[in-house]
């Protein structure tokens, strides 16, 4: 286990996994850790015990990082904007850092200063999904039913065929949504593999009805995939001339 690397740990039931014989990284004594980001998806440690946000861990790191991705959240720059659901960074966790090229840094040390990140509003069971150490995620830059944008209390949701595969309560522009691949270590039987097509529906609290949602953008399924899609219950021409 390296103080630099990020891991999926599986098990068989809930468990709190100690590393024995480990002494914690002090950056007082021991100075900063050093990270070499590769060109794609680098999988990292964090190695503060307190939280902190995107732009204040990450520094001038940030001109080079396209997005981040965490446990079923994720966060994409957006001219120097951080969009979705993933606000920070915690202790205790590993992160996917989507480079845009090869650069090394270190994160900006937060003196143990607490800071607070937004939680994910919890989903309904019947549209929950089974976390997956693969997955891809759609920003949803609008969403338009009849017109009108949705309410705050409408939930996206992703399908393989007609398996959830993820799902989010709508929070404004660049929603992220969810959607996990198939994980031999889990239930995911019908989860996306590489090249499967993704629909989207929306469960709309005022008429408390499920509408089925057309998308403008790239929806083919591959694993740590970031995409930026537009939806709308209006039929989307198939062809321009």
């Amino acid at each position: 286990v390296s103080e630099d690397k990020g891991y999926w740990v599986f098990t068989s039931e809930d468990e709190i996994i100690y590393l024995d014989d480990a002494v914690p990284v002090s950056y007082d004594a021991n100075g900063e850790v050093e990270y070499n980001m590769h060109y794609g998806a680098n999988l990292i440690s964090y190695p503060f015990s307190s939280s902190q946000i995107i732009v204040e861990a990450l520094g001038e790191a940030t001109n080079t990082t396209y997005a981040v991705i965490s446990e079923g959240e994720a966060a994409m720059n957006i001219e120097d904007v951080w969009v979705g659901s993933l606000t920070g960074f915690e202790g205790n966790r590993g992160y996917w850092l989507i480079a845009v090229e090869d650069f090394g840094f270190t994160f900006n040390s937060n003196n143990g200063s607490l800071t607070r990140l937004a939680q994910v509003r919890k989903v309904p069971e019947a549209y929950s999904y089974v976390q997956a150490h693969k997955q891809a995620f759609y920003f949803i830059e609008d969403a338009i039913i009849d017109g009108e944008a949705l309410d705050y209390d409408d939930i996206i949701i992703a399908y393989n065929d007609n398996v959830i595969v993820g799902s989010r309560y709508w929070n404004g522009e660049y929603t992220d949504v969810p959607a996990m691949g198939i994980n031999e270590y889990t239930d995911s039987e019908g989860y996306c593999k590489n090249g499967d097509q993704i629909r989207f529906a929306v469960w709309q609290a005022s008429s408390n009805s499920l509408i089925e949602m057309n998308a403008e953008g790239k929806i083919t399924w591959q694993d740590l995939q970031i995409s930026v899609i537009s939806l709308t219950n209006e039929v989307l021409p198939e062809s321009y001339s």
